[in-house]
């Protein structure tokens, strides 16, 4: 730092040493020193002064060299403004600026020489050398005349004179000429002056007219041509009478009548171009009606929302007329209550259908309630029965078996294991059928019902019997000879343990597929989606909501690699979501383990 000098040479301002007031008053007096307003450092550049101060202000906008005073960058910086102004300026040398604007008066002791435009709004006093281009605030009036004299219409109009018919006004400056006529003009011998009469005689004589014949006829006499007109037997030679088509005392006549009123009637008719009927009704008599055309278009005028059915209807004379029509409420085709007749029909059917159809057919019959004949539908062989059919309903059939009419495979019978020697063991068995019936949903392995192996009597006999000789020791029940005692089953038993142990119910299952790998009051996993699962409690494992539970998931063989967060709790089950550690999106982990507190 400029001005400063580091005063704890003997470094005991250190981390683990000692450090005494002293030596931070020193650094202090050292620093007030340096930045002291009369002897602190003087930024000449010389040793413990710091370097000149070259650049000034927020950006170092200006730069100060040993030969100028200049901005970082050219055209930024203002010496001054409109509201803060210098003094006096004094300059040694050439001023070199694109505008030079004076506000106020200026004192040139010297010589100024300008080779632009010199604009002075409040004037200038002094001599001035050079040429003028605008004295448009003087006149005439402030320039002495001298051997160029001034314009004036009095120097101008007595330079100027006139001779023979032109007359000149040197007092108001006209021109004046009086011009002739024939009567003063003397008529020449080859331009003769015009005259009617002259023209009458020449263009009467230059006139003549020839009659080449034919039709009328044309005379000229003394200035004028006449022409008469063909007569009317000579016209009508030139016509004659064509094809259906009569010519009598120049009146032609078709055989009708045939004004704009008239209804006319004719053989057959070429049109090479367009026929436009503007009537409101078109009638055509003819048997057999060929159009060239492969669209026809009905109701052609209209332009804005339909509103008119349109179609074909089809005169039958006595018998009722027929329609094919496109009905606009509808938007559909119709032919009102009558029939089409098709050898094939293609698209989809509504309504009664009558004949046979061919084809695959697809969709319910809303009306139909039953076969027009009844089947009788019959087993036979070692299974008998049958049933009547008629499609009203659904049908059983009552099967007999005949006995001894075949033998079963014990290999062939599904979901059986036992062996027929295991089967046998049955034999001679005396439960009813209620005690047997008990089995029906039983899970319990082959291992567990192998337990009941060697059993004579009744099992609860038998535990009735061991009631009174069971004691119940510090910890476990042990056996004894007391006959208080009873024996707890394994529910208490679980539920003692539940009192001794804060663990209810944990679970570990493969993230993935849900499928429980060990687990204990839990019925099942339900998995909503990548990472997001439903714990669902035995019945009876969690008596309310309010337990807690700790959760994590990771690879086989890794630490956990992500976060499992509490979703929702109930009773029956615990709803909860595993995230990636990092990017926390839904990810399965492979392994989840839970467990639940209560």
């Amino acid at each position: 730092m400029a001005g400063y000098t580091r005063q704890d040479t003997s470094n005991n301002i250190a981390n683990g040493k000692v450090i005494d007031a002293d030596d931070f008053d020193a650094e202090y007096n050292a620093l007030e020193a340096a930045f002291n307003a009369t002897t602190g450092h003087s930024h000449d550049g010389s040793a413990g002064e710091g370097e000149p101060i070259t650049k000034v202000g927020p950006s170092q906008d200006l730069v100060v060299s040993a030969t100028a005073l200049t901005p970082k960058a050219t055209n930024t910086l203002d010496l001054g403004t409109a509201s803060i102004q210098y003094k006096d300026a004094y300059f040694d040398g050439t001023i070199d600026t694109d505008i030079l604007v004076v506000s106020d008066t200026a004192t040139i002791g010297s010589t100024l020489g300008v080779t632009g435009v010199l604009t002075a709004s409040a004037g200038l006093v002094g001599n001035i050398t050079g040429t003028v281009s605008d004295v448009s605030n003087h006149d005439t009036g402030d320039i002495t005349e001298g051997s160029n004299l001034y314009y004036t219409d009095a120097r101008a109009r007595s330079a100027v004179s006139a001779t023979g018919s032109l007359n000149y006004s040197t007092t108001t400056g006209v021109f004046s000429f009086t011009q002739g006529s024939t009567d003063t003009v003397s008529e020449g011998s080859s331009n003769l002056y015009y005259t009617t009469a002259r023209a009458t005689a020449d263009a009467k004589a230059a006139i003549s007219v020839t009659d080449a014949g034919g039709d009328g006829s044309l005379t000229y006499s003394s200035g004028v041509i006449t022409y008469t007109g063909a007569s009317a037997s000579q016209v009508r030679t030139h016509f004659s009478a064509g094809t259906g088509v009569a010519i009598s005392s120049g009146e032609v006549s078709i055989g009708q009548a045939v004004a704009t009123n008239s209804d006319v009637t004719f053989g057959n008719a070429t049109i090479s171009g367009n026929l436009t009927v503007n009537g409101t009704t078109t009638t055509v008599n003819s048997n057999t009606v060929n159009i060239g055309d492969n669209i026809i278009t009905l109701n052609s005028d209209e332009t804005g929302t339909p509103s008119q059915d349109a179609g074909i209807t089809i005169e039958r004379g006595t018998s009722t007329n027929k329609s094919l029509v496109w009905t606009e409420a509808t938007d559909k085709w119709g032919v009102g209550s009558e029939t089409f007749v098709a050898g094939t029909f293609e698209g989809n059917l509504t309504g009664n259908v009558t004949g046979n159809l061919t084809g695959a057919v697809t969709g319910n019959a809303s009306t139909a309630t039953a076969l027009a004949t009844a089947r009788n539908i019959a087993l036979t062989g070692d299974v008998s029965g049958n049933v009547n059919f008629d499609g009203t309903g659904n049908v059983s059939i009552t099967t007999v078996v005949a006995d001894d009419s075949h033998t079963h495979e014990l290999s062939n019978i599904s979901d059986v294991s036992a062996s027929a020697s295991e089967l046998n063991k049955m034999n001679g068995v005396t439960a009813s059928t209620a005690e047997l019936n008990k089995m029906d949903g039983v899970t319990a392995t082959t291992g567990e019902l192998n337990y009941v192996d060697g059993v004579t009597s009744n099992i609860q006999t038998q535990l009735n019997a061991k009631a009174s000789s069971a004691t119940q020791g510090t910890s476990t029940w042990q056996a004894g000879t007391g006959t208080s005692d009873t024996l707890v089953s394994p529910a208490k038993v679980a539920a003692s343990a539940r009192l001794n142990s804060p663990v209810a119910a944990w679970v570990s299952f493969t993230g993935s597929s849900a499928s429980i790998r060990g687990s204990a009051g839990v019925a099942s996993i339900t998995r909503h989606g990548a990472g997001d699962y439903s714990v669902n409690f035995s019945s009876g494992t969690m008596p309310d909501a309010n337990y807690a539970s700790i959760a994590f998931g990771s690879e086989i063989g890794n630490p956990p690699m992500c976060n499992i967060s509490l979703v929702s709790q109930t009773a029956s089950a615990c709803r909860i979501r595993a995230r990636t550690e990092y990017v926390g999106t839904a990810t399965d982990p492979a392994i989840v383990n839970v467990t639940f507190m209560r």
